[in-house]
């Protein structure tokens, strides 16, 4: 990157933050004020005193602290500097007090899980599309344009591709982010009435309903590999922080780690216990995928507790019958809370607070001395080196050790050997800030 180029990426940066720091809200509503001056005036005060900075390489730190504070801000709700106010324990999930400690949920319903999707004639790049558009992921403007010759190719295929995919009924009973729909309805509208194809009322009708978002709520809807069937639907909230907690939307570690376990580990009959499962995906998505699996899927704040169990509920048939939701404090964890000693223990994007490692490692050790086949998988997007160091500095003081490591980006896998796979996932997802997510596996050092 130029230095013009680093240098306006700063710039932006400044301006993101000061409209971050104009409509914080604190975990506390009384420090809402307090924290919107710390924010903008640390803002304002390291702008003016790196202005006249020329040097490439202090630019691009520049640039990578102001990224992670604006991930720190938006992802998990934390300030610049972690609240005096706020202790460790509470993980900056303010809303604590659990209605219920331990739910089972169970449900023996006949469910239609059908999408209505025949791909049986449909290019990779159409698959690629559809699963992309199902999840709200940002689609590569090259399989946008090859989407669009295709309709202009093929009018049969265009029909059925409106019909069955772009104003899929499916999208009624789960309606997607409003504001993606639309944009992406606007950009193959457009494209076509310049081509001077006939655009389909019933993708006007479509496009004119997403004029008007006022959804609380969304659904992202993962497909099974030949896009027959509903394999895992998750609800999220439309505000990434909401309710003081984050555990309400969904995030990249979460879908990488779903895609990793589903690919390359076989948990049928093994207890499963998920640690900060926020909507749930990871677990449900083990749940769906092998028979006989028991899956407890744990979080703290009661927001997210009420969200797992609703993304239980829509997720449970005849094939998927059981899973446990269960409140966990890290600080206080004890292993007779659980109602099953787990096989594996999953975690993603727990990594992100130095303060709440030495807990969670802690959780980690009691679930992995149950049994010597034991073993974790803690996924993590690559944000912050310092905090990733600080985890495996606290693995090593909790007598564990990192068996393995694999790092996923760009649909491949890279192993500790080297060796790669590519490997489209049936877990997309999209995030403003580009990084691999390392997945670690964890066992006992004697192990």
């Amino acid at each position: 990157m130029s230095v013009a180029a680093s240098r306006n990426r700063v710039l932006g940066l400044y301006k993101d933050i000061l409209k971050l720091g104009k409509h914080w809200e604190a975990k506390d509503a009384q420090r809402t004020l307090i924290e919107r001056k710390n924010i903008l005036e640390e803002a304002t005060r390291t702008f003016r005193e790196n202005k006249e900075v020329t040097d490439p390489k202090q630019i691009a730190e520049l640039i990578l602290e102001g990224e992670k504070r604006l991930v720190q801000a938006k992802h998990y709700g934390i300030p610049y500097v972690r609240p005096n106010y706020v202790l460790p324990q509470t993980a900056y999930s303010m809303s604590t007090s659990p209605t219920n400690n331990s739910r089972k949920l169970i449900g023996s319903r006949e469910v239609d899980r059908t999408s209505g999707i025949d791909s049986s004639d449909f290019t990779p790049e159409a698959v690629t599309f559809t699963r992309y558009y199902y999840t709200g992921t940002k689609i590569p403007s090259e399989i946008l344009n090859n989407i669009v010759k295709l309709f202009l190719s093929d009018n049969q295929f265009y029909e059925k591709f409106v019909k069955s995919v772009l104003c899929s009924e499916l999208l009624e009973r789960y309606p997607i982010r409003k504001s993606y729909r639309r944009n992406l309805l606007k950009l193959i509208i457009t494209e076509l009435e310049r081509l001077s194809m006939d655009v389909s009322d019933e993708l006007y009708t479509i496009y004119a309903s997403c004029m008007v978002d006022t959804m609380e709520w969304c659904y992202r809807i993962f497909l099974t590999s030949d896009l027959a069937e509903v394999l895992v639907v998750i609800r999220e909230s439309t505000q990434q922080l909401c309710h003081g907690t984050t555990g309400l939307s969904l995030w990249q570690a979460s879908c990488d780690l779903a895609n990793f376990l589903c690919q390359f580990e076989n948990l049928s009959r093994t207890k499963v216990l998920e640690l900060g499962a926020g909507c749930g995906l990871t677990g449900i998505a083990i749940a769906r995928t092998f028979r006989n699996c028991n899956v407890t899927l744990s979080d703290y704040d009661s927001k997210v507790l009420q969200q797992l169990e609703f993304n239980v509920q829509e997720n449970l048939d005849e094939t998927c019958s059981s899973i446990e939701v269960l409140y966990i404090d890290w600080t206080s964890f004890d292993i007779t809370q659980l109602n099953n000693e787990p096989d594996v223990v999953i975690a993603a994007d727990v990594v992100y607070d130095s303060m709440i490692l030495p807990a969670l490692c802690g959780v980690l050790k009691s679930c992995l001395q149950t049994s010597r086949k034991s073993r974790a998988y803690v996924a993590s997007t690559l944000r912050d080196p310092l905090t990733l160091a600080t985890f495996r500095k606290n693995i090593d003081i909790h007598g564990l050790r990192i068996k393995d490591e694999v790092r996923y980006q760009y649909e491949t896998f890279t192993f500790l050997d080297g060796s790669r796979y590519r490997s489209a996932t049936s877990f997309p997802h999209s995030s403003s800030l580009e990084a691999p997510t390392i997945i670690y596996e964890i066992v006992k050092l004697n192990t």
